[in-house]
């Protein structure tokens, strides 16, 4: 059984770190998914769900945010395959994850 809170956690951990503290604003694309690869993978520890985590959740209660991108889209990471790719989407209300074009079609054969 995963543990929904420990994705809820790292969605919002990361959030706050792109939006609050502006801590990978400095660093390349490939430094940023570099970090957030290294935290996923920590996180897995924690048996986080995967299309739980780099979701959409840690901007739902942050105030005047523009962003409504997921953390799968902001870095380019798939929430699906934990890999960087630069097709990462989000795909409209359903899925509230960002899932590459390669996982969109291996997760959701007959469409979404």
């Amino acid at each position: 059984m995963s543990d929904h809170q420990a994705s809820y956690t790292v969605n919002a951990m990361l959030g706050r770190l792109y939006l609050k503290n502006k801590a990978f604003q400095s660093l390349s694309l490939e430094e940023q998914q570099s970090i957030v690869l290294d935290i996923i993978q920590e996180s897995y520890r924690c048996d986080v769900n995967i299309g739980e985590i780099l979701g959409d959740a840690c901007f739902s209660n942050s105030d005047n945010v523009q962003e409504h991108r997921t953390i799968a889209t902001i870095f380019q990471i798939c929430s699906y395959c934990r890999k960087a790719s630069s097709n990462v989407q989000d795909y409209g209300k359903f899925l509230k994850e960002g899932i590459c074009l390669d996982c969109l079609a291996k997760e959701f054969p007959n469409g979404y």
